[in-house]
């Protein structure tokens, strides 16, 4: 109220001034009415003159009427009578200049009283809300209204249903009493592969966790129980693991031609004409297309660019359903080839899928290769997903593609990768023609571990897996994890040893110095105690256990050469990069990580320079490599990178080879 006195006083102070102006300025002309009754006006500052008929001098006279009277009092000095008049104003100024005062303080006292009247109002108002904590139950409302427009749509129907069943139990007394009601009548009927129940997704995934728990305690109880349990026992998780980490950079720095045998000796080395006659550049990149996040347009576009054509795309993002299109060659000269796309895990939706991994018995309709059997044990949330999909493409495959002569490419990447997979078992399942190996070609970028040996081995005709380096989704699964942990409790048992383990405040000022030696301190074990210590673990799990799943197929495995960076450090005396300052750049990369970027970080690291084939059981596969590209090895841009230079790399050394 007192911003509006003040304003509005020095606002009716610029109008009274400038009114004034204006009757001078009136004052100042010459003006006369002639005999027609028309009015003559002569104004000096014009160097014409305006003439006004009796009408249209009648139409002003009202125009200003209307004006003056609609106009308010508050910001006018003149009202619809014209109380303050110029001759008025002429003879008291004073009056003129404090009316628009007067007003303002008139106005701003009638509020000013309003508001003192209503104040004890507004106090037993206040107090009471206090009371009934007003403000926190309208915070509460607030952010439950944003949490619920946040809340995707999938999931809406199961609150409201979870609610109505709330309602209902909480109801449940008065309506017995009311109408002898004997049981409670549920929404629905409950389908155990609704993945978008939450009662549901909590059961598969804490049998996911029941698995590893009892695999783990399994793993400790094979040796000493006391020395094996006792990372768990004695607090020491971190330290064993950072001490784990320095360990192996070490080995990297130092010994990092023990790691290349490791993979070398987990495959054969990749023939060149599988490598450059396969496609898999392109299979990549129709793999990569699935998300639907490149900038050169619609993936219509990017099709067409590329000589495809879209039929069908579909971005669902619900658990337990997959994001996917199909496309067809557009030019008639070449071979007719259509392509499937499958998105792997890109938002909640997709991971809620992920994290439902347990290994399942599933039949399917009849063996998906020669030899091989109806029935196999697979990634359940993958198999769910993947049933669905293969429910929805079967009538165009079957009764489109197959007619009209069209072989089929099935490509994908992470999650959409195992997609790939099963989609296309239970395609050869229910398609006698595909089990031609030459009319359908799986190729999975990233695969996760998702059937058992020898469902793995069946499809290794059809499935080819491309994994990058160390990259961690393909070594998801018990075995990895069971072999990584017990290379953490041999590095326990040493850190207790020598005195480091933190049990008390010596060797923990013990070990944080350990730990900022770097990868120039003493190695806790050396190269070959750490080879020794994985075969050994390996050795001790059983291939046929039905828990265990593996990668699909032909796997060609691509990985850089430790050896070569050892060298390097050697040369240049690199070797004293600080372990603090690795781990901070390893944490900086996992969070600026993007699935799909191409950003400057992501191109400039280091790519795959060899690759050997193998299939599920090679040792490469066979456990953790915790390095610092873990989670970056696993995004397409690296997987772009690594195959585009070792491709590169083989064309180079074949155009040799022939000049040569």
């Amino acid at each position: 109220l007192f911003l509006h006195f003040v304003c509005s006083c020095s606002f009716n102070s610029r109008v009274a001034a400038f009114q004034t102006s204006r009757r001078a300025q009136r004052h100042d002309g010459v003006s006369a009415i002639n005999p027609s009754g028309s009015l003559h006006v002569s104004l000096p500052q014009y160097s014409q003159q305006l003439s006004y008929s009796r009408s249209q001098l009648d139409m002003m006279q009202s125009a200003r009427r209307y004006s003056s009277a609609s106009s308010s009092p508050l910001f006018n000095d003149q009202t619809g009578n014209d109380a303050i008049s110029t001759s008025e104003a002429k003879k008291d100024p004073i009056l003129s200049y404090v009316a628009p005062w007067a007003r303002a303080l008139a106005i701003f006292v009638l509020g000013y009283g309003i508001g003192g009247a209503s104040a004890p109002g507004w106090q037993r108002q206040s107090k009471a809300m206090r009371k009934i904590h007003f403000t926190k139950i309208a915070l509460a409302i607030l952010i439950l209204r944003d949490l619920w427009r946040s809340t995707p749509q999938w999931a809406k129907p199961r609150i409201t249903a979870y609610g109505r069943e709330a309602m209902r139990l909480f109801t449940y007394p008065y309506r017995k009493l009311k109408n002898g009601a004997n049981e409670i009548e549920r929404d629905g009927v409950d389908d155990g592969n609704d993945i978008t129940d939450f009662s549901n997704l909590a059961t598969k995934v804490q049998n996911v966790m029941n698995v590893a728990k009892v695999k783990l305690e399994l793993e400790g109880d094979d040796s000493d129980a006391a020395a094996q349990n006792s990372i768990a026992r004695d607090g020491n998780v971190q330290a064993t693991f950072l001490a784990l980490i320095q360990l192996l950079w070490q080995v990297k720095m130092r010994q990092g031609s023990s790691r290349d045998q490791i993979y070398q000796e987990s495959g054969t080395p990749v023939p060149d004409e599988m490598l450059l006659a396969s496609g898999m550049d392109e299979a990549f990149e129709l793999a990569d297309l699935a998300y639907d996040e490149h900038k050169d347009g619609s993936l219509k576009e990017v099709l067409k660019d590329i000589g495809y054509n879209l039929i069908k795309h579909d971005k669902t993002a619900v658990p337990g359903y997959l994001g996917h299109y199909v496309a067809i060659s557009s030019d008639p000269t070449k071979e007719k080839v259509a392509v499937i796309g499958v998105k792997g895990t890109s938002n909640l939706e997709d991971f809620l899928t992920d994290m439902c991994a347990s290994a399942i018995e599933y039949n399917i309709r009849r063996p998906f290769c020669e030899g091989g059997s109806d029935t196999l044990r697979c990634h359940e949330g993958v198999f769910i997903s993947s049933q669905r999909l293969a429910e929805e493409l079967l009538p165009i495959i079957k009764n489109l593609l197959i007619p009209s002569g069209y072989k089929i490419i099935i490509a994908g990447h992470s999650l959409g990768a195992a997609c790939s997979t099963i989609l296309a078992i239970l395609l050869r399942s229910n398609i006698p023609s595909l089990r031609n190996n030459s009319n359908m070609k799986v190729w999975a970028f990233a695969s996760p571990p998702v059937l058992d040996l020898d469902s793995a081995l069946g499809c290794s005709s059809f499935v080819t897996t491309v994994v990058n380096n160390c990259d961690v989704v393909p070594r998801s699964n018990i075995c990895p994890l069971v072999v990584t942990v017990s290379l953490l409790r041999v590095v326990n048992k040493r850190l207790k040893e020598q005195e480091l383990d933190m049990s008390n405040f010596k060797s923990t000022i013990s070990f944080l110095n350990k730990i900022k030696e770097g990868s120039h301190g003493d190695m806790l074990m050396d190269a070959d105690d750490i080879r020794l210590e994985i075969d050994s673990a390996i050795d001790r799990e059983v291939l046929q256990d039905p828990n265990h799943l593996y990668v699909p197929g032909k796997v060609v495995v691509m990985y850089d050469l430790w050896g070569k960076e050892e060298k390097n450090n050697q040369n240049k005396g690199e070797g004293e990069k600080d372990f603090s300052n690795t781990l901070k750049d390893w944490l900086q990369m996992a969070e600026g990580t993007d699935m799909h970027s191409s950003d400057a970080h992501m191109e400039n690291m280091t790519t795959a320079e060899d690759a050997i084939l193998c299939d599920g059981t090679g040792k490469a596969l066979r456990f953790v490599e915790l390095d610092g590209r873990l989670l970056d090895d696993h995004m397409a841009p690296q997987y772009r990178n690594s195959i585009a230079n070792i491709l590169s790399s083989r064309r180079k050394q074949s155009t040799e080879e022939k000049e040569s």
